[in-house]
């Protein structure tokens, strides 16, 4: 049974994570400094660090905060029975476009291009963020179990190249979506 004073660390530490998921969606990764953070926070860069065992536990922490609160951002739009796969992709691709998720879809760029240019710690996150999203597509569609993770890849893989082909236009992504939607249709 955890203590008292272990049950307000994890609050203090996941009050934390909840400030500066928010301020990372806001202004990026440019000043992710561990003073920064500390000031963005309220608080010291020791106590941060009474609270995290490193800088990389901190932003790991914070950026698993944002993917999971996007995942359940998500959530009612796509209910809780699986769809058909190209249901799916139409609702993530017409979802994900609008402007509430504009500084989600700019953090996802950033993650992936620094993790692109080998940075360990961010090439960790992208990774546990891309299987968690795999795998919460794959639940999300009805499909052959044994198709459904090679689909749910696929279907990421779409929307995450309009992203980079279109950043600030994600509208003109919309033929290429229709097509793998209407591919995904008739299999």
């Amino acid at each position: 049974m955890p203590s008292r004073t272990d049950e307000k660390r994890a609050e203090k530490r996941a009050e934390i994570v909840s400030t500066l998921a928010g301020h990372v969606l806001e202004a990026g990764l440019g000043d992710i400094g561990l003073r920064k953070l500390a000031r963005v926070a309220g608080t010291s860069d020791r106590m941060l660090l009474y609270y995290f065992a490193n800088k990389e536990e901190l932003v790991a922490e914070v950026l698993r905060e944002i993917a999971i609160g996007l995942e359940q951002s998500l959530d009612p739009f796509v209910g809780s029975d699986p769809l058909p796969p190209a249901q799916v992709l139409e609702i993530m691709w017409s979802t994900l476009k609008g402007s509430a998720f504009e500084s989600h879809l700019r953090l996802w760029l950033d993650l992936s291009s620094r993790a692109a240019r080998s940075d360990a710690l961010l090439a960790d996150i992208v990774a546990d963020v891309r299987d968690g999203w795999i795998a919460w597509i794959s639940s999300l569609i009805d499909a052959p179990p044994s198709r459904k993770e090679t689909i749910a890849a696929l279907m990421m893989a779409a929307v995450d190249g309009q992203l980079v082909l279109y950043p600030t236009e994600l509208a003109r992504g919309d033929a290429a979506i229709r097509e793998l939607v209407s591919l995904l249709s008739r299999d």
